[in-house]
């Protein structure tokens, strides 16, 4: 197992390209497990650190390989734009309820993949990248409520 070690800069120059940089990272990898921590200092700025094996997993015999994944750059009808743009308020407001970066929660790939599938079970979750048992019961219940008000 290999690990990476990421810095999140908070100011608005650079949170983006940070975040972009991680989001990047872990697409092209296996990742095992995730640590985050924030480090106050000049400038603040959230650590995170990536347990990881090189490539992602293929057709064998690994779940992840078998889940639905759509990537970013997909077009979207006018009602999935409203329930991206919903999962992304709910993922907005659950960073800051849990202080973590809102990349932590979900990416943007996993909430398209969400607005195009429209999970209406924990089941259905579980078919989509990214969803483990971990972040379903973390956040399953949260999203499910969001894709049925549609």
């Amino acid at each position: 197992m290999n690990i990476k070690l990421f810095q999140t800069r908070l100011d608005d120059k650079h949170i983006q390209q940070d975040q972009d940089a991680i989001n990047t990272f872990m697409e092209s990898v296996t990742v095992k497990k995730t640590a985050t921590q924030f480090v106050i200092g000049q400038p603040d700025f959230w650590s995170v650190l990536v347990f990881y094996e090189n490539g992602k997993a293929h057709k064998n015999g690994s779940k992840e390989s078998d889940k639905i994944s759509f990537d970013v750059e997909v077009e979207l009808t006018e009602e999935e734009k409203q329930i991206f743009g919903a999962l992304k308020q709910w993922r907005r407001d659950r960073a800051k309820e849990v202080n973590v970066p809102e990349y932590l929660v979900c990416h943007n790939a996993e909430l398209i993949t969400v607005s195009k599938t429209r999970p209406r079970s924990m089941e259905d979750l579980n078919k989509i990248k990214g969803f483990g048992d971990q972040k379903i019961s973390k956040y399953g219940d949260d999203i499910i409520a969001v894709v049925n008000a549609f």
